[in-house]
């Protein structure tokens, strides 16, 4: 019985942690108690998106505000210093821009469609720029959402990234230095 626990446990996490691929990822962990039956430890990975530019990362950095504005998300955070910018807690539903949101996020079904398309969802989405040489920069783009039904009051679930925001926002900043 002990053993069945352990198994049913970990094939909950291993079906709770399986998601989108993505080249980079931050692991947050947590560790659940199962009495006599022993621990196990679940690590949530928040995907990062990360590109090597052919750009200065100044270059990049100074045009990241508009790209952000072109993609309907207001930035909240901006350190020219360390290069970061984004919106740590980007409330919004249905769609982001003309786009829907489950373009971009997979929150899950319901029998009415994509949980994405009418749920709250919550996007925390930040870029970093780091100089690679003195013409060459890594931009990563870390995008981590949430959402919840709109109309219950229940915890949020997290969603998963399509990839499609950030390989979009990296597309925009390119065409856009593509074009100086």
């Amino acid at each position: 019985m002990r053993a069945f626990g352990l198994l049913s446990l970990a094939m909950v996490a291993a079906c709770a942690s399986s998601g989108s691929s993505s080249s980079a990822s931050r692991p947050a962990t947590q560790t659940m108690n199962g009495g006599s039956m022993g621990s196990l430890t679940v690590s949530n990975m928040v995907n990062s998106d990360v590109v090597k530019m052919p750009y200065s990362a100044d270059a990049v950095f100074r045009i990241l505000a508009s790209v952000y504005d072109s993609l309907a998300i207001p930035v909240t955070t901006m350190d020219p210093v360390r290069k970061i910018i984004g919106n740590p807690g980007y409330k919004t539903r249905q769609r982001l821009g003309k786009v829907t949101l489950s373009k971009y996020l997979d929150c899950g079904t319901t029998q009415i469609g994509p949980n994405a398309d009418s749920y709250d969802v919550v996007l925390n989405i930040t870029t970093t720029v780091a100089a690679d040489g003195p013409a060459a920069s890594t931009m990563t783009t870390i995008l981590d959402a949430q959402s919840r039904p709109a109309t219950f009051n229940q915890a949020y679930n997290r969603c998963s990234s399509k990839g499609l925001l950030e390989t979009r926002l990296t597309d925009i900043v390119k065409a856009r230095l593509s074009r100086r």
